[in-house]
C-alpha cells in the first residue's frame, strides 16, 4: 500500500484546486482574525510594542502568499520543506503577536497567535502525511507552551501557568490531531478508489478479451462455444437424451464444420496483405489473441477501402523483442476512418506496446509483442 509514501494531493492531483482555494479562505480568515483582535479594545489596551504588532501581522500575511503560490495546482506537490516553511512563518508571527504584549498581556483571548497556528495545521490534511502533521502539531504545541510561558512572566495575571498553557495549546491540540486524522481518512478513501478503478479496469480488459475470443474476430468456432458448451454441459449433467437432441448434435456437428473450414479458408496474415515480410519467423510467437487482433484489423482496412488500399505486413526481431508493422497505403485524400478506432484499441490491448500514427498517405501501426532469446522450431501458420 501506498498510504505510508502518498499524500492526498499526490493521490488526486485535480483535488488541489479546491484545496488551494481553501487555502487563500483560510489566509483571509487568518489575517482577519488578527487584526480584529489587535483592534478591540483590549487587545489595543495589552499591546505594548505597535511596530512589533503591526510586523506579526505582516509576517502572518507573507506566510499565507508564500505558501499561497507553493499549493499552485499546476506546480509541484507542497514538499515537506516547503510547509515546514509556511508553519515557521505562521509561528515567528505568533511570537512577535506575544512580544508586542510583553508586559501587558492579561487576556489571552486576544491572542491570535495559538488560533492561527491551529488554522495553519488544518490546511496540512491534503498536502501532507498524518505522521507528519502530528510532528508539526507537535512544533505548535511546544511554541504555544512556551508563548504561555512567556505571558506568565510578563503579566500579573493570577492564573496558573498549567491553565494558560492548555488553553493556549488547545486550538493546536484539537485541529492537528483532527487534520491528522482527516488525512490518514482521505488518503485511505483515495486509494480504495484507486484500487476499485484498477480493479474495474482489469474487468473490463478481461470482458473484452473475452468477447473477443467468443465472437467473430476469433472466428465462427469462438462464436459456436455460446452453443455447443451448454448442450454438452447439460449432457453432462443429464446423462440422458432428450427428444431432440439427437437433432441438435446433428445441427451443431454441421455448423462446427463449416465454421472450420471456413476458419481454415480464411488463409494466413500473409494471404491478407499485399506485401509480408518475416525473415526471422517472429510470426509463430503470436497467440491466437494476437493473430486475431491483426486479422480483424487488416480486414476492417480492406472493408473500408476495398482494393484500393496497398496493405503491407513486417515482423521482425529487433534484439530481445520481436516488432510488427502494418502500412496501408489510403486512396489520396481518403482520411483515416473512425470505424477502424475499435480495431486499433483491440490491437493496443492485447499487445504490450502498440502505436497508430498517419506518415503521410499511410496509416502505419507498430506493435511489440514477446520473443524468447532462441527461436523455437515452430512451423505453424498464422
Amino acid at each position: 500500500m501506498m498510504s505510508s509514501q502518498s499524500t492526498a494531493a499526490e493521490l488526486d492531483p485535480v483535488s488541489r484546486v479546491t484545496a488551494r482555494m481553501f487555502v487563500i479562505a483560510m489566509g483571509v480568515v487568518s489575517v482577519a482574525l488578527s487584526v480584529a483582535l489587535s483592534l478591540t479594545p483590549t487587545g489595543r489596551e495589552q499591546i505594548s510594542l505597535p511596530v512589533v504588532g503591526i510586523l506579526a501581522q505582516l509576517v502572518l500575511a507573507a506566510s499565507y502568499v508564500y505558501f499561497i503560490r507553493a499549493a499552485n495546482p499546476f506546480g509541484p506537490i507542497v514538499s515537506f520543506a516547503r510547509y515546514q516553511i509556511f508553519l515557521g512563518g505562521v509561528m515567528l508571527a505568533s511570537v512577535l503577536n506575544s512580544l508586542s504584549q510583553f508586559g501587558t498581556n492579561t487576556l489571552i483571548r486576544d491572542d491570535w497567535g495559538a488560533v492561527c497556528l491551529g488554522l495553519a495545521l488544518l490546511l496540512a490534511g491534503p498536502y501532507r502525511r498524518s505522521a507528519e502533521i502530528l510532528w508539526f502539531t507537535v512544533q505548535a504545541v511546544a511554541v504555544t507552551f512556551g508563548l504561555a510561558f512567556l505571558q506568565n512572566l510578563s503579566s500579573d495575571a493570577s492564573a496558573a501557568l498549567s491553565i494558560l498553557a492548555l488553553v493556549a495549546a488547545a486550538p493546536s491540540i484539537a485541529i492537528g490531531l483532527g487534520s491528522a486524522a482527516y488525512s490518514r481518512s482521505l488518503v485511505a478513501s483515495l486509494e480504495e478508489a484507486r484500487d476499485e478503478a484498477q480493479a474495474q479496469r482489469m474487468r473490463h480488459k478481461s470482458g473484452v478479451l473475452l468477447r473477443l475470443a467468443e465472437t467473430d474476430a476469433m472466428g465462427e468456432l469462438g462464436a459456436l462455444r455460446s452453443d455447443v458448451q451448454p448442450f454438452l454441459a447439460r449432457l453432462a449433467e443429464s446423462r440422458s437424451l432428450q427428444p431432440g437432441d439427437a437433432v441438435r448434435a446433428t445441427e451443431l456437428a454441421s455448423e462446427l464444420r463449416r465454421a472450420i473450414v471456413d476458419r481454415i479458408s480464411r488463409g494466413t496474415l500473409a494471404d491478407m496483405v499485399d506485401r509480408y515480410s518475416d525473415d526471422h519467423g517472429v510470426a509463430a510467437h503470436l497467440d491466437e489473441r494476437q493473430i486475431a487482433a491483426l486479422r480483424a484489423l487488416i480486414g476492417a482496412i480492406g472493408d473500408q477501402y476495398g482494393g484500393f488500399a496497398e496493405r503491407t505486413l513486417t515482423l521482425e526481431q529487433r534484439g530481445a523483442d520481436a516488432w510488427g508493422r502494418i502500412e496501408f497505403v489510403r486512396p489520396a485524400g481518403a482520411p483515416v476512418l473512425p470505424a477502424l478506432a475499435p480495431f486499433l484499441r483491440m490491437v493496443r490491448l492485447v499487445f504490450e506496446e502498440a502505436d497508430a500514427r498517419a506518415e503521410g498517405e499511410a496509416l502505419v501501426v507498430t506493435f511489440r509483442f514477446d520473443s524468447p532469446d532462441e527461436w523455437a522450431d515452430v512451423s505453424w501458420e498464422v
